[in-house]
């Protein structure tokens, strides 16, 4: 599943660095490091503190996929990710602990609603989990702290599940959205059943030949936002853009769209956020976008 990641992938991010296993780490017991009462030990010396309880929720299992906010910080209290500040809430699926007193073993300990607060030794995490030396902002010997919040848990059917739904409504949605917008703007576009994108012919092209996959295709575009905004302009650049059809190089509503097209022609592709950049978005388009290309197919072969 490509919007599930790993929390190791989720510390690459933070930390630039790849991943690898080695032999068991020796338990260590040093309470005065945390500054805090109560900490407790697993077996395998992974420090915690449960901050709230759900006494009636399915603790995570491994393979199980959760969805949680996480606070990290260093032995100085200070700040090295906060998915809460974000506005980003992280969903990863749980995995075999690569090392002892690791994360991993701290999820399987949470249920949905439970608040936690775990430490674990850096020197491990690097070594062990993240496979690399140390950052000069994280000391030698010293605990990182993760205060975490988890806000589901799922088995792995029953997130697919959910995504599916998800998707669906949105697309339902989205796909109305758009339809308004056509109708109310009086935009002489039309509809392609097949995949849901919409096409407005500005110039007709010559002859009747359509690019289709495997075709290399010329193109210059400009993007734009439902509200206008420009977000990007081969024009501008006043550089054609070239692509091979139906390889995934570009969004599916532009693999879908320019086949719609002959050679020489303008026209304008207007993309559910499904066939473009989806719920994530990229750089200056926002999550859930439906895009608008005024398109010239240059040429193709």
């Amino acid at each position: 599943m490509k919007n599930i990641q790993s929390i190791f992938v989720i510390l690459l991010c933070l930390f630039s660095i790849s991943v690898f296993a080695q032999k068991k780490e020796p338990k260590v017991n040093k309470l005065a490091l945390f500054k805090e009462k109560d900490v407790a030990f697993t077996p395998d010396g992974l420090a915690y503190k449960f901050r709230v309880r759900n006494p009636k929720g399915t603790t995570a299992a491994l393979n199980n996929v959760v969805q949680l906010h996480f606070i990290l910080k260093n032995n100085k209290d200070s700040v090295l990710r906060n998915t809460v500040a974000e506005k980003n809430p992280v969903t990863t699926s749980i995995q075999k602990p690569r090392f002892p007193g690791s994360f991993e073993e701290g999820l399987q300990m949470m249920s949905k609603g439970d608040s936690a607060t775990f430490w674990v030794l850096a020197d491990s995490l690097f070594k062990k989990g993240i496979g690399a030396e140390m950052p000069p902002f994280i000391e030698k010997g010293s605990y990182l702290r993760f205060d975490v919040k988890m806000l589901d848990v799922s088995t792995m059917e029953e997130y697919v599940k959910k995504q599916e739904e998800m998707a669906k409504k949105a697309k339902e949605s989205e796909d109305k959205q758009l339809a308004e917008y056509i109708k109310s703007n009086n935009i002489p576009a039309k509809l392609d059943t097949a995949t849901g994108l919409y096409y407005q012919v500005i110039k007709e092209g010559t002859g009747y030949l359509q690019p289709k996959k495997g075709n290399k295709v010329n193109v210059h575009y400009t993007g734009r936002l439902l509200n206008g905004e420009v977000f990007d302009s081969s024009i501008e650049r006043n550089q054609p853009f070239d692509f091979v059809l139906g390889q995934g190089y570009v969004i599916e509503g532009w693999d879908k769209g320019i086949p719609l097209m002959k050679k020489g022609e303008k026209g304008i592709l207007y993309i559910p956020s499904y066939l473009g950049y989806g719920s994530k978005g990229v750089g200056s388009i926002p999550p859930n976008s439906i895009l608008l290309f005024e398109v010239e197919l240059v040429d193709f072969k």
